[in-house]
């Protein structure tokens, strides 16, 4: 979709790509954001940018190199194809992990209001951590999802916090005037006698969500399934629970979001496990895994969108051994059990109750 912003046209793609055509790869506050700044702008504004889910505003914004906070694979792949459909350098010092100190202050902050109130508090404590001392942050959002724990979370780190004037159901936050440094935040959880340790932004914060709690009730490890994949790894939880059964397998976490990958780190710094941060399986070879077990996302920010694990069947398929199994949970509403029985030469339903259902799938 094309984009103009102060006198140069921009082309701009959702990564992965979606069959609705219609959805932008940008929203009004994005657009909102852009207005704001253009009489902001000068040849001294250094830039840094969070949530950026497609690369919308870095794009818009490449003239000034802006840096990019990128927790998931998908932000960094779209990110490099918009900048090469626009014809920009992206320079690798561009893209930086949400836990990254920074050795320059920036004036700007740009951040996409996310879902989780605990992800905008993670990006908030981290623009905060790399901002001057009179810079200011601008938070975007719709206002169908204001929530007062927005202004309750910005005014643990800023004293100033504005709000403006709704454009196309869009609004901003201005915040200025930096409080007391604050840490990276983490939570701590225990679950089955496990004190686990997650990041702010991963996945079901206060708790082991219910469908992984599911599973783990009624997963059962093979004697010779000695290498395991936990794909949509989280905090590390499947694999930690194959492990306890399974002492002297291999389990390799893998997860989109660079936040869950760390998170798993620290709570499987005890076991032999390997970590690939990715969106797909294309880095793994063929016929590698006994056993992937799985509560795979279908939430991505505000949208459902089940294209994405959909899109993992086949690539599960690939990286299993002849004659291994695909163990996930998934919300009943879910309709998995058509598309699983293309992939796979044997599926069937485990376990179930009034929310999830347990599929076992063999290659």
């Amino acid at each position: 979709m094309e984009y103009r912003f102060l006198d140069k046209h921009y082309s701009i793609k959702r990564y992965p790509s979606n069959s609705n055509n219609s959805l932008k790869p940008w929203n009004a506050g994005d657009e909102l954001t852009l207005i704001y700044l253009e009489d902001l702008l000068d040849q001294n504004s250094k830039i840094i940018i969070a949530n950026d889910d497609f690369g919308f505003l870095a794009t818009t914004l490449n003239t000034y190199t802006p840096i990019s906070i990128v927790n998931n694979k998908t932000q960094e792949y779209a990110l490099k194809a918009n900048s090469k459909i626009n014809n920009f350098e992206l320079l690798s010092s561009q893209l930086v992990s949400p836990l990254e100190h920074l050795n320059t202050k920036h004036n700007l902050g740009l951040l996409k209001v996310p879902k989780s109130i605990d992800l905008f508090e993670l990006y908030l404590a981290q623009i905060h951590q790399n901002l001057t001392d009179d810079g200011r942050i601008i938070c975007s959002f719709m206002t169908k999802y204001f929530t007062p724990q927005l202004l309750k979370v910005a005014s643990k780190y800023f004293e100033d916090i504005q709000q403006t004037k709704a454009h196309k159901k869009a609004r901003l936050i201005v915040l200025q005037k930096k409080k007391t440094k604050q840490l990276i935040p983490l939570h701590h959880l225990n679950y089955k006698g496990n004190e686990l340790q997650q990041y702010y932004g991963v996945f079901s914060a206060s708790n082991i969500d219910y469908a992984s709690q599911f599973l783990i009730d009624h997963l059962i490890i093979q004697k010779n399934e000695e290498k395991i994949l936990d794909l949509a790894s989280g905090n590390g939880i499947l694999g930690l629970m194959a492990l306890q059964q399974q002492p002297h397998a291999a389990v390799t976490l893998l997860d989109d979001s660079f936040l869950a990958i760390a998170s798993s780190q620290l709570n499987l710094q005890a076991y032999n496990c390997s970590y690939i941060h990715d969106n797909t399986l294309a880095t793994i070879a063929d016929s590698s895994f006994d056993l992937v077990i799985s509560n795979p996302p279908f939430h991505f920010g505000y949208e459902i969108n089940i294209s994405v694990p959909l899109g993992m069947f086949s690539q599960v398929a690939q990286v299993l051994k002849p004659n291994g199994r695909f163990i996930m949970v998934a919300n009943n509403h879910l309709k998995y059990l058509p598309h699983l029985k293309h992939k796979f030469s044997t599926v069937k339903v485990l376990q179930e109750n009034k929310r999830f259902k347990i599929y076992e799938c063999l290659k």
